[in-house]
């Protein structure tokens, strides 16, 4: 007769729960290696910028699930952390893998980060968000005050420099006339002087839309004219048509551009703040130590508007 619990498997029984423990306890890297991993996405990210401009991977998911406004910028947020801690986890899998060469081991290892990362961020996840909701709620006072700066008025067009083109239109052959230059007017009501950013652009049926137009202008107080003109290269038809004729519509944001020592001392100065809000605030906006003595213009947001002519 075979005894139940023989030496061996008493031994074989140490050696799989030493096992396991140790699978389990690979999967705590991943608070070591998802970190290298972001920074790693993080540079790469930095790297493919010089090449192309705009591509940031809170960009590309937005775009990927067609998230907009506020909430879809959150919701990337999380879908990017989500997917960096799921390659972390997959890492720990890995390297488990190659200290044990058992799948099964991998596995464990791999549930286990999963698990251990599910109960880091129930833990830190409310906590953050009831800190960053506190934060938010205390900027967003000084950014709204920013609308009060300036406005928008009644914005009207010029077009400049006519010619003549023969189109073929029904099978006819018509002579259409166009404009090589086309300009917004946009009058302008400041209440704070200071350097202000417009951006721009005009589209309508027949062109689509132009390229997007950014000017900086040092505004003064009162009525204020800026001027913003596209050009005939710019257009998809080599020229411009009258607006009204084409139901031609233009966006425009207005934004004031405010100095680090301008913004360190408004919010300073709001006495409604709690203190250690106020000092997350200020590291969130990066005006803490000698980013405040810079000359550094951080953009502002006034007014949008779109105006169909």
């Amino acid at each position: 007769m075979s005894e139940s619990n023989s030496p061996s498997q008493n031994f074989l029984g140490i050696k799989l729960k030493k096992d396991v423990l140790l699978a389990v306890g690979i999967g705590l890297l991943t608070f070591v290696v998802t970190p290298i991993i972001a920074m790693v996405i993080a540079v790469l990210f930095s790297l493919l910028r010089i090449v192309a401009k705009g591509i940031y991977p809170v960009v590309i998911i937005a775009e990927l699930f067609n998230l907009r406004e506020l909430s879809g910028y959150f919701a990337t947020q999380i879908i990017l952390v989500g997917f960096i801690a799921l390659i972390g986890d997959v890492a720990v899998g890995a390297i488990s893998w190659l200290i044990n060469h058992s799948k099964r081991l991998a596995v464990i290892s791999f549930v286990s980060a999963l698990t251990f990362q599910i109960i880091y961020m129930a833990i830190v996840l409310p906590a953050t968000l009831k800190k960053s909701q506190e934060v938010m709620n205390a900027g967003v006072p000084s950014e709204e005050s920013f609308e009060q700066y300036a406005a928008i008025g009644d914005v009207s067009y010029e077009i400049t420099e006519p010619f003549l083109e023969h189109r073929g239109i029904n099978g006819k052959l018509v002579e259409v006339s166009l404009s090589r230059k086309l300009a917004m007017v946009i009058p302008i009501y400041v209440l704070h002087a200071g350097p202000y950013q417009i951006n721009a652009q005009y589209s309508d049926s027949q062109i689509g839309s132009t390229p997007i137009k950014d000017i900086m202008r040092n505004l003064d107080a009162g009525a204020n004219t800026v001027k913003i003109e596209f050009f005939a290269n710019e257009s998809r038809e080599r020229g411009y048509l009258s607006p009204k004729s084409v139901r031609g519509t233009a966006q425009i944001q207005l934004s004031y551009l405010a100095s680090s020592k301008e913004l360190f001392d408004k919010i300073k100065s709001d006495s409604r703040i709690d203190k250690n809000v106020l000092n997350q605030f200020l590291k969130d906006e990066r005006l803490r130590g000698r980013d405040v003595q810079s000359e550094t213009r951080i953009n502002k947001f006034v007014e949008r508007k779109e105006v169909k002519f």
